[in-house]
């Protein structure tokens, strides 16, 4: 998680530069005399707006999320997608404010260098990702389950780590070297001098050679639990491993009255804003619905909320109005059930808008996790650990998890999603959840919405 943050802020100070280097270059080339010399007062200006706008636009079209962009068939797509993004907006944006307008010329040279500066930064940065340099180089202590679920699971994800290999009784089912046993780690370690050592054992309990770790950590490397690691390279609590313990002494998960009470206070300016403003997208989807298929547009539903207590949850219908006959169902994708209105309003999240009101009446927050059916938690309890936990704190509209997984159709996919849910819940705070709503309204507009 922190290399991956310090790589976004390197990528976003590096654009910004390139955005307004695009803009005095495009200038010197227009005039032909040194840059310092430029006779446009308002250049700083306009060069700034310029900047402010095409790194938004970049944002929204994930040029920050290297998952979009791991080809450079998939690199040049989204660039020119971002540049004709820029364009538009920019072009809005000058109608609107004439005076940060640049030239007609300068305007569309800046947006040519910016673009190619854009698109260089980033295949340097593909080049240097791939390369071993970029690697985290990791040894791992441990040969069972955790330690295989933990390889399997980083490199399902495409995580910038390389595994050195493992060290413990040889187990032919890990994918990485064997390295040898516990008694010749301080040996291993020293040999290979890798960035981190993560300790993956299923059961600590007298297995941890505790002298060579001590020596390793202050003489060698950073030594990590795979808890720890997991969570700090993928965004998400590894529940595989996480005894009640680990929570209670863990840093986070506290509720603090303050932070409470100046969440409801953001939640019911922004849903109050957010009714106004939405209300245009919502009398016409609602007149789509009603068109598209018979049945009432809105839709209510029994919904388990903060500590335990049901509410009605409400939202656009977009099922037939037959969609549960034979009881409660997951969503699946590409679900039969779904109308082409709701299809449509389910991946640009507008089924969601009418929860405004459930976060005005105080039922709902607008970041959180997502509220589930008495039916499903019923059964997800038994089976998923420390389910319960969901409970103690209000559900959102949208959510950690519903921005990092799709809407789950399993007991797998609801299983995954909990590790998100756990992770917002330890670092729960009003910047997360600011960032967890540009995110969303990203998510919305690209039409990437769940089930």
């Amino acid at each position: 998680m922190k290399t991956r943050t310090i790589s976004v802020y390197i990528l976003v100070l590096l654009d910004m530069a390139a955005a307004m280097g695009a803009v005095f270059l495009s200038k010197w080339i227009e005039i032909r005399l040194p840059f310092f010399y430029l006779p446009d007062p308002l250049l700083s200006l306009k060069a700034f707006a310029f900047m402010l706008i095409t790194v938004f636009c970049y944002y929204f079209q994930d040029f920050y999320d290297w998952k979009w962009w791991r080809r450079h068939s998939e690199l040049v797509s989204t660039v020119l997608i971002g540049g004709g993004m820029s364009l538009i907006i920019l072009s809005l944006a000058y109608y609107i404010i004439p005076q940060i307008e640049l030239s007609r010329s300068i305007f569309l040279m800046s947006l040519f260098f910016s673009m190619g500066f854009s698109l260089l930064i980033r295949v340097i940065y593909i080049a240097i990702r791939d390369s071993r340099l970029a690697d985290t180089r990791v040894v791992l202590l441990g040969n069972g389950r955790n330690a295989k679920f933990l390889v399997d699971e980083i490199r399902l994800s495409g995580r910038s780590v390389k595994f050195e290999g493992y060290v413990g009784k040889e187990n032919t089912e890990m994918d990485i070297p064997w390295l040898g046993d516990v008694d010749e780690l301080w040996n291993i370690i020293r040999g290979i001098d890798p960035d981190k050592l993560v300790v993956a054992f299923d059961d600590m309990r007298g297995a941890l050679p505790l002298h060579d770790l001590l020596r390793i950590k202050l003489t060698s490397c950073e030594i990590e639990d795979a808890p720890k690691f997991y969570e700090e390279l993928l965004g998400k609590i590894m529940i595989e491993d996480v005894r009640p313990g680990s929570l209670i002494f863990a840093k986070g998960f506290a509720s603090m009255k303050s932070e409470d009470i100046l969440k409801r206070l953001f939640d019911f300016f922004f849903a109050l804003v957010g009714t106004v403003i939405a209300s245009p997208f919502m009398i016409i989807t609602a007149i789509a619905i009603k068109i598209d298929s018979p049945g009432p547009v809105f839709y209510k539903q029994e919904r388990v909320g903060l500590n335990g207590r049901e509410f009605k949850v409400f939202k656009f219908r977009s099922m037939r109005t037959d969609a549960e006959n034979d009881g409660p169902q997951w969503a699946s994708e590409k679900d039969p059930r779904v109308t082409r209105v709701g299809n449509i309003i389910r991946k640009t999240r507008i089924d969601e808008l009418p929860q405004f009101l459930n976060v005005l009446i105080g039922d709902m927050s607008f970041v959180g996790p997502r509220p589930e059916r008495r039916y499903f938690i019923d059964q997800l309890q038994q089976v998923i650990p420390f389910y319960e936990m969901r409970l103690y704190t209000k559900p959102g509209v949208t959510g950690w998890a519903q921005i990092n997984y799709p809407y789950g159709d399993s007991v797998e996919d609801a299983r995954e999603k909990m590790k998100y849910d756990l992770y917002y819940l330890k670092y729960r705070s009003l910047w997360l959840d600011i960032a967890i709503l540009f995110q969303t309204l990203k998510v919305a507009l690209k039409a990437r919405g769940g089930q």
